[in-house]
């Protein structure tokens, strides 16, 4: 063998390693079967456990049926891309996450999860919350805890027990393009599920994207917290911290079965006296059951919201049934309650209301903001719907109100 060929020879081999690792893995060739049956746990970590050792840090999963009784455990620099085919699904009764990332107590950076169908098998999971984030089973469907540069995309989140996607005291978030259809009843006498704290998209971070979310969640669509959680009573091990930098965009609540509409749409929950800065939240277009935008300080302790923006807000509450008769009148459309803000800007309102006399925005009396605005706000109602339809607020402390291009008219 000459020099020459010797030299091509080497090159090839080169070339094939250098592939091989760069090259994504596929779980199929771990030992997955995707059909349904087996449980596919073992074989999906062993090939987030290969691929740690390639320089794509990329696992994939090909379109089948993965059944795991186990969370998928994912390191920081790493990439699971799932084919839109792919449906990953929890045991029953495994009162596990569908995902996590791998440290739980001091967080991973750089973690990436795209594509597939989602189902956590929600009312067959038991929660336990216990002292610490890392020993609690709260059955959230994917959780993310301190993870800096998060991105979670092009997903569906079927019937979790908890929210779908959770992310705490993360920085640097973008989630997007993920559709929810949890199941509305707890049972198979169609007990409802209204109130159970099943979010869609929920967390508390610093520089956090949320946009093109849509589906039906028994709670909250997408909500941000800037601290933990009450669970079946007790309180969730998340500390209270201030955050910055939020933006909500492009939510679409929709109805289950069409007729039972998602709890709310978007709403911001402060815990302990905090602060969260800088909120935009844009084009919310859908009906909900109670509210299409909440800000809410909890437990009695007045939280802080600075710098607020709500644009393009569109649709009523609709729900009323015997078990919740309620739920359209607590909040109004747009919602203020227990808190303190030094300026909000409520703009681009569109509502046709056909069956309640509920105020667009309504503020409690335990609420003081520094200026409020209100423009653009059309509402169109039936004969049959009289009274007030915009603004109640009598008690609140309101220091500066502008009031323009307000337009209330019968269909």
């Amino acid at each position: 063998m000459n020099a020459v060929t010797s030299g091509i020879i080497y090159a090839l081999v080169l070339t094939g390693l250098v592939m091989q690792a760069s090259a994504q893995v596929n779980v199929r060739s771990c030992g997955a079967a995707g059909d349904g049956r087996k449980d596919d746990s073992k074989a999906i970590q062993k090939a987030v456990d290969k691929a740690k050792m390639t320089t794509s840090r990329e696992v994939f999963l090909p379109a089948g049926h993965y059944l795991i009784g186990a969370s998928i455990v994912v390191p920081s620099d790493f990439t699971i891309r799932a084919d839109k085919g792919a449906y990953i699904e929890l045991k029953r009764g495994s009162n596990q996450y569908l995902l996590r990332n791998e440290d739980l107590r001091n967080g991973n950076r750089n973690i990436t999860v795209t594509g597939g169908h989602w189902n956590g098998n929600g009312w067959s999971q038991t929660r336990t919350i216990r002292d610490r984030v890392d020993n609690s089973e709260f059955c959230f469907g994917l959780f993310f805890y301190r993870v800096s540069n998060l991105r979670v995309s092009d997903m569906q989140i079927d019937s979790t027990r908890s929210w779908g996607i959770a992310y705490m005291e993360c920085d640097t978030v973008h989630i997007h393009d993920i559709r929810f259809h949890q199941n509305p009843f707890k049972d198979a006498q169609g007990t409802s599920a209204l109130l159970q704290n099943g979010d869609g998209v929920t967390g508390g971070g610093d520089h956090v994207l949320i946009e093109n979310i849509s589906g039906f969640t028994n709670d909250d669509l997408v909500a941000f917290a800037s601290g933990g959680a009450s669970f079946q009573g007790r309180m969730a091990p998340f500390p209270a911290k201030d955050y910055r930098n939020v933006t909500v965009r492009r939510i679409y609540p929709q109805n289950a079965y069409d007729s039972i509409p998602a709890l709310k749409a978007v709403a911001f929950y402060t815990f302990g006296h905090t602060r969260v800065s800088d909120i935009t939240i844009e084009d919310v277009k859908g009906n909900t059951a109670m509210a299409s935008v909440l800000f809410y300080s909890l437990f009695r302790k007045k939280g802080y919201f600075s710098n607020v923006k709500v644009r393009g807000v569109e649709g009523t509450n609709v729900y009323s049934r015997a078990a919740h008769p309620m739920l359209p009148f607590t909040y109004g459309v747009i919602g203020i309650k227990n808190s303190e803000i030094d300026s909000i800007d409520i703009s681009g309102i569109r509502r046709e209301e056909r069956r309640y006399n509920v105020p667009q925005l309504m503020i409690d009396d335990s609420t003081t903001i520094g200026r409020l605005r209100l423009s653009d706000v059309e509402i169109r109602h039936a004969e049959n719907v009289q009274g007030n339809l915009l603004l109640h607020a009598p008690k609140a402390v309101i220091h500066q109100q502008a009031l323009t291009a307000i337009k209330i008219s019968s269909l």
